[in-house]
Parts: structure tokens; sequence; C-alpha cells
């Protein structure tokens, strides 16, 4: 007879061994595109993310970048948006769109077997969008509805105030979205933009899934027959250029009801030795629930509901941000909460227990990678998009097994000081004045 378990005694822990990403397939197709791949899993599913070199830097309006691949399902070819749309649902076909800094993205969720009609229907969308009028003008009405309600939100309003102190008051990517600047949109700008972005010696494709023989086959002829319509280019990288260490910006908005604060300040780059070390220290400071901001300003003093940190890094530099909402009669003594923990991570770092549980969730996090072969694809296609070094896993890895107090101190001493953040705040002043 089995022994039942003990349900008073918590599970064993261990901790994980070694972990690497397996290898992906290259393969350079004749006109140009670069393939990767991964085949895995356990259901007969798939992803296919092409990514068009040329995002919103490149575009020049994020409200374009925003619809010029969204824009090509509400009318190709001969199908208008509903035929489109049906053709998606009948055949199980998820699609999501995404623009950033240097990058457009398709991703398209298949079953395999029905591969076929999916990516004919892609080439159709792809190659000869119609841009409709009468779909554009709804997708306006949308994107402006969308922005209206994002002027009422405290937390938009400080992350774009931030943004312009970390990237730099005139960067091309420290400008908002505006209202005017979706009024502009037209079928002309949507066209170009099309055309700058099929460029097939600019474009990366990641397969992952059970990726069978004839689904190799079919997104190999689907991919080689891709139109190319504009010239190559190089993608434009210009370094921030932060505004000067301890400036602090207020943003007002009649009726709000909690403030928003945002903080950051500049950090090395992904290629950066320090990297990994000072990504693991900002995890220690509010990057999981049982981080030291979570722990003090949330659990124990109750001053926000939640209050996190990360460290972020793409072409342009690196950064490190601090994100938290209060009521605005306890924005100070939360600002200052935060200056004193990020002091606490020199005086008083992480050890024994804390320091075991901030492993264990670093270790967990590079786990996740792992679990799907989207997962891994997606950690390929992050060396395109925000400039990961090859050997970005391994280094993470090696970070953590030697993450020690007197690492994260050193690391906290070197790029936490807190007079060197940069804060947004908005929130109601005239109500509280």
């Amino acid at each position: 007879m089995m022994k039942s378990p003990n349900r008073k005694e918590p599970p064993t822990v261990k901790p994980f061994g070694k972990m690497t990403v397996p290898p992906e397939d290259l393969s350079l197709l004749p006109n140009g595109i670069t393939l990767h791949s991964f085949s895995g899993g356990d259901q007969p599913i798939c992803k296919l993310s092409i990514a068009f070199h040329g995002g919103i830097r490149e575009i020049g309006s994020e409200a374009t970048a925003n619809m010029v691949l969204s824009q090509i399902f509400e009318g190709a070819g001969n199908k208008t948006a509903s035929q489109i749309a049906d053709i998606l649902d009948y055949n199980g076909a998820r699609i999501g769109v995404r623009s950033q800094v240097h990058h457009s993205v398709l991703d398209v969720w298949m079953l395999n077997e029905r591969v076929p009609q999916i990516l004919d229907l892609l080439k159709e969308c792809i190659s000869s969008p119609a841009y409709p009028q009468n779909e554009l003008d709804t997708a306006k009405l949308r994107a402006t509805a969308a922005f209206l309600s994002s002027r009422e939100d405290v937390a938009t309003l400080a992350g774009e105030a931030l943004t312009k102190l970390i990237y730099g008051e005139g960067h091309p990517l420290a400008r908002p979205m505006s209202e005017e600047a979706i009024a502009l949109v037209d079928r002309a700008g949507l066209q170009a933009a099309h055309r700058r972005l099929l460029v097939p010696e600019n474009t990366d494709v990641f397969l992952s899934g059970m990726i069978d023989g004839e689904v190799e086959r079919a997104v190999y002829d689907f991919l080689c027959e891709l139109p190319s319509l504009g010239p190559s280019f190089k993608p434009v990288f210009e370094p921030i250029r932060p505004e000067e260490p301890g400036k602090k910006v207020y943003v007002g908005m009649e009726g709000a009801l909690q403030d928003a604060i945002m903080a950051g300040l500049p950090a090395p780059g992904r290629d950066s030795e320090d990297y990994s070390s000072l990504r693991f220290t900002i995890m220690a400071l509010g990057g999981y629930f049982g981080s030291r901001l979570m722990t003090n300003i949330r659990e124990d003093k109750g001053l926000t509901y939640g209050i996190s940190a990360s460290l972020l890094g793409n072409h342009e530099g690196s950064y490190m941000t601090i994100g938290a909402q209060c009521d605005g009669a306890y924005t100070e003594r939360v600002l200052d909460e935060i200056y004193a923990e990020m002091r606490g991570l020199v005086s008083n770092p992480p050890k024994d227990d804390e320091l075991r549980r901030l492993k264990l969730h670093a270790a967990t996090n590079l786990a996740e990678i792992l679990d799907t072969p989207a997962g891994i694809m997606g950690y390929y296609a992050n060396r395109l998009f925000v400039g990961t070094p090859d050997d970005y896993f391994a280094r993470q890895q090696v970070a953590i097994n030697a993450l020690t107090p007197e690492i994260i101190a050193a690391m906290a001493e070197k790029y936490l000081q807190p007079e060197n953040l940069r804060v947004a705040i908005c929130g109601d002043y005239d109500r509280r004045s």
C-alpha cells in the first residue's frame, strides 16, 4: 500500500542543474530571408513570426507603424476584411502584430494540418494589401479612442515623462503618441511603410512548434514567393542621452485619485560583463514578489498595492526603471523608502534565505524560456530585437550561480545611486493644493 504524503511537510526544493538553450536551425533562403527554426513540443501546432526590419524608428511614426501590419488583414487582393477573418477563424489560426523600435513583427499561430490554407492567405495579405479607406478610418477611430483613454492613466503619463528623461529631450524615441499623429495616418503612408518593410534580405522569420516535413516545405515555399518591394537598408541606432541626474518632473492630471511614480537611471549595456549581475541586483530590489520594495513598501507599510523594478536594454542603451502608484499624500514618503532600499542593497545586501530565494526565482525565470518551442525561439528572436549577446543565456546562469551579497552590494554601489534617479510623477496637484 502506497504511503500517503505528509501534507504538513513542504515539498523538497532542489536547485536547477546546468541548463542550455537547444540550438536553432538556420537557413538562408534564395531571396535573402533568414529562417530560424526549432522543432519540439507534443502538439501538432506551430508559430510563425515574421520580423520585418524597420519599426517605429525607421517608419518615423508610431501611429503608422502600429497600423502597417494590422491593416493588411482588413482587405487584400480580392478579399474583404470579413472574408479574411472568416478564413482565419475557420482554420483555427490566430494572428498578432507588434511594432517594435526597429522591427515590425507578424505572429501567426497555426494548426499543422491547416498551414497551407493559412499561408495562402498570408501570402495574399502580405503581398497585396488594399488598405481600404473605410477600414482605415475605423482603425483610426479606435486608435484615437484608446489614446484619449490613455490620457486618463497616471502611469502612462508618468511613463512618457520618464522616457523623455531617460532618452533625452529631442530623441526620436522620446516622442509620445499624439492624437494629431493618428489623424495623419493615411493610405499613402501605410503603402510607403509597407514597401519599406517588404525587403526579403531585411527579413528574419522564426518558426517553432512540432515542425514536420510538410510544414517545413510549405513555409519554405511561402517565404520564397514573397516579393521584394523596397531597397535594403540598415537600422539607425541613436544612443540614449539621459537628462541630468536627480531631475524630477511633475505631470498634472485633474481628477486623478492616485499618483504614479516612475523613476529610472541609465545602466551598462547588455554586452557589459556587469549586466547580468546588475539585473539580478535590481531583481532583488523590485523584480519579484519577495523583493525589498514589495516587502517594505507594499507588505510592511501598505503605501502602495504594487511596486516593481526592472532592467531594460535595447540597441539604444540600457536603463533601470522603478514604477509604483500610491495615494498622493504618500508620494514623497514612497520616494524616500525607494531611496532607502537602494542604499540598503549596499549596506545590507540579501544573504542566507533571501539570497537563496532570489537565486531560485532568477533560475526559474531562465528555465521558463525552455518550457516551449515558442519560448526558445523567442530567446533567439530577442538577439535581433534588443541586441542580446549570443551567450546571454549562459552569462545569466553563470551570474546566478556566482551571486553573493558582496556582488550585489558592489553592483548597487556602482550603478544604483539614489541621487542619480530621474523621477517623473503624475497626479492631481490642484486638488492637493
